[in-house]
C-alpha cells in the first residue's frame, strides 16, 4: 500500500515536471514570437516611411531611446544566429 502511494506520487511528480516544461516552452515561444513581430513593425515602419520620421516619431512619444537599444540587441542576435548556421552548415 505505501509502495503504490509512493508510485501515485512519484507519478504525479513526473506530470508535473511534464506540464511545466510544455509551459515554459510556450512562455519562451510566445515572447520570442512577440519580439520578432515587433522587430519586424519597426523594419516595416523604417521602410515605408523614412527612418528619420519614424525616429522622430518614436523620440515624440518618448520611446527612442528603448527602441534604439532594442533594435541593436535584436540584430546582434540575429548576426550571432546567422554567423552560427553559416559557421556550422557545411558548404558544397
Amino acid at each position: 500500500m505505501v509502495q503504490s502511494a509512493l508510485w501515485v506520487a512519484f507519478r504525479g511528480v513526473l506530470a508535473c515536471v511534464s506540464t511545466f516544461r510544455r509551459r515554459w516552452r510556450r512562455v519562451i515561444a510566445a515572447t520570442t514570437m512577440g519580439i520578432a513581430i515587433a522587430r519586424a513593425v519597426i523594419w516595416i515602419a523604417k521602410a515605408v516611411a523614412s527612418a528619420g520620421t519614424v525616429d522622430t516619431a518614436l523620440n515624440l512619444l518618448g520611446l527612442g531611446e528603448y527602441v534604439r537599444p532594442f533594435e541593436q540587441g535584436v540584430d546582434n542576435v540575429i548576426a550571432t544566429v546567422v554567423a552560427i548556421i553559416l559557421t556550422v552548415t557545411p558548404t558544397g
